[in-house]
């Protein structure tokens, strides 16, 4: 008998208390997400804390659908990666996924916590103290933290359309059939009507998508 959408919200129920007690361990820097990926359009059930903005029924974020995409039921952990909000926010995260009693993955548990004041600090004394010129620049992981699927969407078509280098306008058919694999590696088809919304974008049809994804 297969598991139900019920029997795995109750699983992730279960992780609510959980939440509570890391906000309230680590206080107003902190923010803590329960998502169900049963649905990823509108996946997050819990959350305590105000450090990305979002509420119930936002979507999950362009690095967990690239993580599905890539590892399917054998995605690990992300822990202690960074990530920079809409604000410029440094924020240090850890994502636990969590699987029912069949080993499939549901949903999971989120740790936001914003670490900005400590990077700053860490910063000046690097300053102060170094006598040799280092590569300060940022390698964060690519996540918009939108409040809605449209604005995830909305991310991954403008990096998509960064990393292939060619506007929509001067996009050849070898320009676009890179431009849907780089969307289908990301995730992007995860998304419920995503098909549709990529033909719209490159004035094409569902089954000329479904061409350049073969």
């Amino acid at each position: 008998m297969e598991t139900t959408h019920d029997e795995n919200r109750k699983i992730l129920d279960r992780y609510k208390p959980i939440a509570d007690m890391i906000y309230a361990t680590f206080g107003s820097n902190c923010e803590v997400v329960v998502h169900d990926l049963q649905n990823v359009q509108a996946s997050l059930i819990y959350i305590k804390g105000t450090l990305t903005g979002r509420e119930l029924g936002a979507p999950t974020t362009e690095v967990i659908l690239k993580e599905l995409r890539q590892h399917g039921k054998q995605v690990k952990d992300k822990l202690g990666y960074t990530t920079r909000t809409k604000e410029g926010k440094l924020v240090k995260t850890s994502i636990s996924f969590i699987r029912n009693d069949r080993a499939e993955v549901i949903g999971f548990l989120g740790i936001n916590f914003d670490i900005t004041a400590f990077s700053m600090v860490n910063q000046i004394i690097k300053d102060f103290s170094s006598t040799t010129d280092f590569d300060h620049a940022d390698h964060h992981s690519n996540e918009s933290y939108a409040k809605n699927i449209e604005e995830v969407f909305d991310h991954l078509i403008n990096t998509a359309l960064i990393e292939t280098g060619v506007s929509l306008q001067e996009m050849s058919r070898e320009d676009k059939i890179r431009f849907v694999q780089n969307l289908e590696e990301k995730g992007t088809f995860l998304i419920q009507g995503s098909t549709e919304r990529i033909a719209k974008v490159l004035s094409v049809s569902k089954q000329t998508i479904y061409n350049y994804l073969e």
